[in-house]
């Protein structure tokens, strides 16, 4: 009897010890997890940052204890390379690229709008050459309009031209990759008009160009997501969480205050100097995703000109239950 319970108390206790080392371990990898998550996200210099400007600005990150490593890039290649290698535990980017990377077989989620909850959020113009007889969209029959090929500058002209009741072939689509090349040669008359985002617009209708068509009204065209990898998505889906309480205090802070972010915005988005006094700062979106309706329009749309390697759905691009 007294070796049996000897037996049972020494199995006991090494049942005990098996559970408070597993709760050990448990804790010192939340732990690690709270504390050492680092989230790396990639961006061009657009005016999608700004939130993530503010939130570091005014420590917002660090009360939230996450660490967010802001990768600026240069151009949209260079971005997507950086986080196809695995760089970035996510970006800020537009729905075509987003999508395309899905389509791709990139392991990735929607986890936010960054602008374009609504058409007045990150506007889209085409814009007529100073000197140009261009007063309205059906006026562009026939005409040149600068673009860069495949990409949501093109879907947001083809959408906006088929609102007016035309169709894309009734205008000759050139390739001008770079914006500041695109508005160079509408100022100069080598070209119609060009398709280019705010703060461009702005530029270009400072030095005397006109806006025939924008969208800022009827269906909402135009979207830039945070997108995340699976990856992090499954190994820090805590710090992601405490990033977008940050992000939502930042954006309360700039659409209560937004003068007050001005100059955050005029030093790290290359607002142009001759528009930087008169530029509006944006309203910006609470961390929200975006519904089905516009997702499904662009997969259509990328459907229609053969872009996506793999069909692919709402319910497996978008990614809830973050905020």
């Amino acid at each position: 009897m007294r070796f049996k319970s000897l037996l049972i108390t020494l199995l006991s206790m090494i049942l005990l010890l098996a559970v408070a080392t597993g709760c050990a371990r448990n804790g010192q990898e939340n732990e690690q997890e709270n504390s050492q998550a680092i989230l790396k996200i990639g961006s061009l210099t657009t005016e999608e940052n700004l939130p993530i400007l503010v939130a570091q600005k005014n420590g917002y990150f660090e009360s939230e204890n996450v660490q967010v490593e802001f990768v600026p890039l240069q151009s949209p290649v260079e971005l997507q390379n950086v986080f196809q290698s695995g760089e970035l535990d996510g970006m800020i980017t537009d729905m075509m690229i987003a999508l395309m990377l899905k389509g791709s077989g990139e392991d990735l989620r929607i986890t936010s709008i960054a602008l374009g909850s609504t058409p007045q959020e990150g506007r889209f113009a085409i814009v007529a050459a100073p000197n140009s007889d261009i007063k309205t969209v059906q006026d562009l029959k026939g005409k040149s309009i600068g673009i860069s090929n495949n990409s949501i500058i093109e879907y947001v002209t083809d959408r906006i031209l088929g609102q007016a009741g035309m169709s894309p072939s009734e205008v000759k689509k050139t390739t001008v990759a770079k914006i500041p090349v695109r508005i160079q040669m509408l100022l100069n008359n080598q070209i119609d008009a060009i398709t280019v985002p705010d703060p461009h617009i702005s530029n270009a209708v400072a030095q005397g160009a006109k806006v025939i068509a924008d969208d800022t009204n009827g269906e909402n065209l135009s979207q830039s997501v945070i997108i995340m990898t699976q990856k992090a998505l499954r190994s820090k889906t805590d710090a992601i969480s405490r990033f977008y309480k940050a992000y939502a205090k930042a954006v309360e802070d700039i659409n209560s205050e937004p003068d007050q972010y001005k100059g955050l915005l005029v030093t790290n988005i290359n607002i142009p100097e001759q528009i930087a006094n008169s530029y509006k700062v944006q309203n910006y979106p609470e961390p929200q995703l975006p519904v089905e309706k516009d997702v499904n329009n662009v997969i259509n749309w990328l459907k229609n000109k053969n872009l996506l390697k793999n069909d692919i759905k709402y319910t497996e691009v978008i990614q809830k239950g973050l905020y």
